[in-house]
């Protein structure tokens, strides 16, 4: 999971220290060394404004893989809504491609039947994975995964009961 600390956000998108703080206080966080607060980028990505977006691509570069591909973590299905939200026109047209894409190797997979019950929140939690988001904001298609050999290691890794329909509070 690719993750970024406050100063990284307000290096890259060259914001004051208060401002990036305001913006990831609802945010959950880790704390890394120096006690600094490491935030997952896809929850980083929809607290960044219009004018701020050509600078997004060196927030990926500042930040850190923990090497962690597949879980995308709890609370996705919210999360996910809100980086759906905050994508735009070519965005969303490349994580329709690599939800459609991720759909056809689950159903050709033995074990979709099973898998598939939880579909859903499996397409909407794909764009929080570091390969797809990477494509998705980036248009970076190296870092998509063969998904015919990805798709049932992710579905199985996040395949839980979630309610689709949850308000998020105001």
């Amino acid at each position: 999971m690719l993750t970024v600390c406050q100063m990284d956000v307000a290096n890259a998108l060259v914001l004051s220290r208060n401002t990036v703080t305001t913006r990831t206080r609802k945010l959950e966080f880790t704390h890394a060394a120096q006690g600094a607060r490491r935030y997952r980028l896809a929850d980083v990505l929809p607290t960044i404004k219009d004018r701020e977006r050509d600078k997004v691509s060196a927030l990926f570069d500042l930040a850190e893989d923990d090497g962690e591909e597949l879980f995308v973590g709890d609370n996705a299905v919210p999360r996910a809504r809100r980086l759906e939200g905050w994508l735009r026109g070519e965005q969303r047209e490349r994580l329709f491609g690599a939800q459609v894409t991720f759909t056809g190797a689950l159903a050709g997979s033995v074990q979709s039947s099973v898998l598939f019950e939880h579909h859903e929140a499996l397409r909407l939690k794909l764009a929080l994975t570091d390969p797809v988001m990477r494509w998705t904001v980036l248009g970076d298609d190296s870092a998509l995964p063969r998904f015919e050999h990805w798709a049932v290691p992710f579905a199985i890794t996040n395949a839980r009961y979630e309610d689709l329909h949850e308000k998020e509070a105001a």
